[in-house]
């Protein structure tokens, strides 16, 4: 999974404020209920190819 809509502090690797690391958290929460994507190679834009989020996908390839 990926967030290609990080800005400013959330999208660098340099900052662990308890802050951005609560923030992470929230946007890894938000990205488990997303539907599963990949990137359609044509336009560069992220498709869903299914209905299943991304926590289902994970627990069905646990």
């Amino acid at each position: 999974m990926q967030d290609d809509t990080l800005t400013g502090t959330l999208s660098s690797v340099d900052v662990a404020t308890k802050e951005n690391l609560e923030n992470l958290v929230k946007v890894g929460e938000e990205l488990l209920i997303k539907p599963v994507s990949r990137v359609n190679l044509a336009t560069g834009v992220f498709e869903p190819i299914n209905k299943m989020t991304n926590e289902e996908a994970l627990r069905k390839y646990k």
